[in-house]
């Protein structure tokens, strides 16, 4: 019962991010991807946690979106309703993670635009929010699945890549 009720839950939200598709996404491609659907979620570094509690880690019976965002992006900013829209609508099903990737300047000028971002949306985005701990986690999750752009996200169940593209596609 409990692979079914996941199996419907990644069908709603496949289903959901198709509906709402307005641009042109990013596909996972296989011939120059080291990532591919299939494979295990690769790990992630956070520099900080800077929005809902501390995703440890991605737990195998647990269902993940991992969003990769930048407070520069401007389709990032219109993704962001979007998702936070399905993290409420999945709260008991699906943890979604805004990972922040890409942010010009160091380490400090990066958490004051990422705070000065999060107060501008205010309830728009409701969902966990991390910084990259020097795109390690872009590195290992973009880079690998051959994504250059962003917004970009992924759906992970049961430890595995089961979806990857444009948040809004």
């Amino acid at each position: 019962m409990m692979l079914l009720n996941s199996n419907i839950s990644i069908m709603k939200i496949k289903l959901s991010l198709a509906l709402s598709a307005t641009v042109a996404f990013v596909t996972l491609t296989a011939q120059a991807a080291t990532l591919k659907l299939g494979d295990p979620a690769p790990e992630f570094k956070i520099a900080k946690w800077v929005k809902g509690e501390t995703v440890p880690k991605l737990e195998a019976d647990k269902i993940y979106v991992v969003e990769f965002w930048a407070t520069w992006c401007g389709p990032c900013s219109e993704s962001i309703p979007h998702l936070t829209e399905l993290a409420h609508k999945f709260k008991d099903q699906v943890t979604f993670i805004g990972m922040e990737v890409w942010e010009k300047g160091d380490a400090e000028a990066t958490e004051k635009a990422v705070a000065k971002f999060i107060n501008t949306m205010g309830d728009k985005m409701d969902y966990h929010v991390a910084l990259d701990d020097n795109n390690f986690t872009a590195d290992h999750w973009m880079k690998a699945g051959d994504i250059g752009g962003i917004p970009a996200a992924f759906v992970v169940d049961r430890s595995r890549i089961v979806w990857c593209g444009h948040p809004l596609s």
